[in-house]
């Protein structure tokens, strides 16, 4: 049997879950997700954890916020005045915010008298997820 190793291109079914067991996200009425095992294209959690496994096979990875989408950096949020920003904003949506040239995704946390709090932290930061995986087929790379 032929098992997955680092550089190859792996094609998965995933339901990613809150500790807790709430649904956050699912490739099963789409696509198949495709990534290289061992890259940075996907979470490490998710990219590392398919090494070892064979088509057809499914696991359980708990993955560490580390390993996920970083834990939650304080240094990330801000308040940025409301006429910097455009009109008609609501706590929850997403910007792209350049900074020294380079696009930055911020979440609008909250809206007040003048200014918005901007959260440029991953909405899942800080949060260890349970992922759900099977894998759907490879393609063995360099072998």
């Amino acid at each position: 049997m032929t098992i997955i190793q680092q550089g190859d291109r792996v094609r998965v079914h995933y339901t990613s879950k809150s500790l807790e067991g709430s649904v956050i996200e699912t490739s099963r009425h789409r696509d198949p997700l495709e990534f290289t095992a061992g890259a940075d294209d996907v979470i490490s959690g998710l990219s590392d954890g398919v090494i070892g496994m064979a088509v057809g096979e499914s696991r359980e990875l708990t993955v560490s916020s580390e390993l996920a989408f970083g834990r939650h950096n304080p240094d990330l949020i801000q308040s940025t005045p409301l006429s910097l920003l455009p009109e008609d904003l609501q706590a929850g949506d997403q910007l792209t915010a350049t900074v020294d040239g380079i696009g930055l995704d911020v979440w609008v946390q909250r809206v007040g008298e003048g200014e918005a709090v901007i959260d440029a932290n991953h909405p899942l930061s800080g949060e260890t997820l349970v992922l759900e995986v099977e894998i759907v087929s490879f393609d063995a790379m360099h072998r």
